[in-house]
């Protein structure tokens, strides 16, 4: 293309414009000197020519108009395409307003990426922990926080998904369809996973769209979120006695006596008493936690923030600080804390615990960080498994079911004085999951049917 050749050429009769391209490569096979890719000149059928730039942005196709041969040459046309191929290499827009801002007012050019980045920084940061982890689980892997200790853990473990943001990172957000969303879906055979996947990346675009940065359905709307059916733990009355003796009355493993051996007997003898004496510790400290969610029907994530301050000896009171269900805050205030009754067991388990942990202000401290709760029981709970007349399906949120479906139902309790001594939101779902194991205080219906039947 040449300044003699672009004032010659004319559009095509019946046609509304031309486009002629100012290819790199002749016919001849040849690169000629100075061509430029995607540089071209349009001519519509008035007459009217136009230096045009064609190029691709996150996998889309634009078209920019450059200027009028009359106020640009051939060599300068060549010149700015050269220029803004540069930007695009460098992973920028080259029709931004400004060199940091590439996000122009067309919502075509937000990427994924950069929109996941937003809001981030703009919401999610500002989180709890655990919610940032999902988070970046599901949908910005780069996000994903940097482990406390560096070490090879996990590393052999593959994950069988992508993360949303990595699998349509360079993606405009306008370009995500229903389609798209059902196919990062369908990488998820557990209908949990399904769902909370589906929830975060429901979150990111109606942000977008709440926020303006894009005008367009969300393309989440039409992807259902999957049936979940719960399986239930039941346990017998047999195993519930059970498992409360070795809470209560635990069985410690035997420490055997080093005194009158010598040699290899004498390390081996100790080496076995110091496991013993381990094991015997953490079965103690797991049967006190579990001890206090039983008598109280806590949530374990409410006892791994109590103080020694939070209990009163005297009036036998737990003031509570960390509640799920009945919210202290409200618009206007906030209130400190509620204060639930505990049993004389109870207070007996705290003050062991405060015997154990001295320096500590938690009643259940992590043994490298006094400071931080304790994070988890993984090898003591492995261990009480393994007790007799324990199940294998046993949890430790079931003490908290089995108290309240089992024992205090069983009794004749109401049922709004179990909700608000155990913390519920009061909602429908969750009175359903402990009605489902109410069967003993339904039986006297049951013998009278027979009775009124004659059966």
């Amino acid at each position: 293309m040449t300044d003699s050749l672009v004032l010659t050429l004319n559009c095509q009769a019946g046609k509304r414009q031309e486009l002629y391209w100012d290819h790199p490569v002749g016919t001849d096979g040849r690169t000629r000197n100075g061509s430029v890719s995607g540089l071209g000149l349009r001519v519509t059928n008035l007459g009217r020519r136009a230096f045009i730039h064609d190029y691709r942005l996150n996998g889309e196709r634009y078209r920019k108009i450059l200027g009028s041969p009359a106020n640009f040459s051939v060599a300068s046309a060549r010149l700015l395409v050269g220029e803004r191929l540069q930007q695009l290499e460098a992973g920028k827009n080259p029709d931004a307003d400004t060199a940091t801002d590439a996000k122009a007012d067309d919502g075509q050019l937000f990427t994924v990426r950069h929109i996941i980045d937003r809001y981030w920084e703009s919401y999610i940061h500002g989180l709890t922990e655990g919610y940032r982890d999902a988070f970046a689980l599901y949908v910005a892997e780069w996000l994903k926080r940097a482990p406390k200790r560096v070490s090879r853990r996990g590393r052999n473990i593959k994950r069988s998904y992508i993360d949303f943001g990595t699998m349509f990172a360079n993606r405009s957000l306008v370009s995500i369809k229903p389609l798209d969303i059902e196919r990062y879906q369908k990488q998820f055979l557990s209908p949990y996973s399904h769902n909370d996947a589906l929830k975060h990346i429901r979150a990111v675009f109606n942000w977008a769209i709440r926020m303006q940065l894009v005008d367009m359905r969300n393309p989440c709307d039409p992807i259902r979120l999957r049936k979940v059916v719960r399986q239930r733990r039941d346990y017998s009355t047999e195993q519930i006695h059970q498992i409360a003796s070795h809470i209560f009355y635990p069985v410690l493993e035997a420490v055997p006596e080093i005194e009158d051996l010598t040699g290899f007997q004498k390390r081996n003898a100790a080496l076995a008493k110091a496991a013993a004496q381990t094991a015997n510790d953490q079965m103690l400290e797991l049967c006190n936690l579990m001890g206090i969610l039983f008598l109280t029907m806590a949530r374990p994530s409410d006892l791994a923030t109590a103080k020694f301050e939070h209990f009163d000896f005297e009036k036998l009171v737990w003031h509570k600080h960390n509640t799920k269900g009945i919210k202290l805050s409200r618009a206007t205030y906030e209130y400190a804390y509620r204060t639930v009754p505990i049993h004389i067991r109870v207070a007996a388990i705290v003050r062991t615990q405060r015997a154990r942990w001295p320096e500590s202000e938690l009643v259940f401290p992590s043994h490298t960080d006094p400071a931080k709760p304790r994070d988890n029981f993984r090898k003591g709970l492995a261990r009480f498994k393994a007790l007799p007349g324990v199940p294998d399906y046993f949890q430790l949120y079931d003490l908290k079911r089995i108290a309240i479906s089992l024992m205090l139902a069983g009794q004749g309790v109401s049922h709004e004085a179990i909700s608000h001594y155990v913390d519920h939101k009061g909602n429908l779902e969750t009175t359903m999951i402990y009605d489902l194991g109410l069967v003993d205080p339904l039986r006297p219906v049951t013998e009278k049917l027979g009775d009124l039947l004659g059966v």
